[in-house]
């Protein structure tokens, strides 16, 4: 018996991964780190090549000092450090939910976006994790 997994297009694959990851984080607010190692591993698992990334979020309200400790306050209220996943040159991020009421922008549990979306403007990549 051949595996499900081998007629399904990669990017189904890659949202399945994404949504089962995400259930078992019912809080995003302060996991993104481990959210998207926990994501990565499981991508590299079924071998799609994905990459743990650091770097910024940008919010349209100045709330960054709500999702920061205080000595990590870099002093910008609109920009909040973040981790998401690299895949294909596109943005996966399942803990981006946490910022829905600071941005205008509608977001998704599973954001699987390229550089067409408003919001692929708002990641700032830092590096690698």
């Amino acid at each position: 018996m051949q595996k499900l997994t081998k007629f399904l297009p990669q990017h189904n694959i890659i949202l399945a991964i994404a949504e089962r990851v995400n259930r078992k984080y019912p809080n995003a607010s302060g996991h993104c780190a481990v959210m998207a190692k926990d994501l990565t591993e499981e991508l590299t698992k079924y071998k799609i090549n994905a990459t743990h990334v650091m770097g910024e979020f940008t919010l349209d309200e100045p709330n960054a000092e709500k999702y920061m400790e205080c000595d990590e306050f870099s002093g910008d209220e609109y920009k909040v450090n973040h981790d998401w996943v690299s895949v294909g040159g596109k943005i996966l991020d399942i803990s981006a939910r946490q910022f829905r009421e600071d941005v205008h922008e509608d977001i998704s549990d599973v954001l699987f976006i390229d550089h067409t979306s408003p919001l692929y403007l708002r990641y700032d990549e830092l590096g690698e994790a």
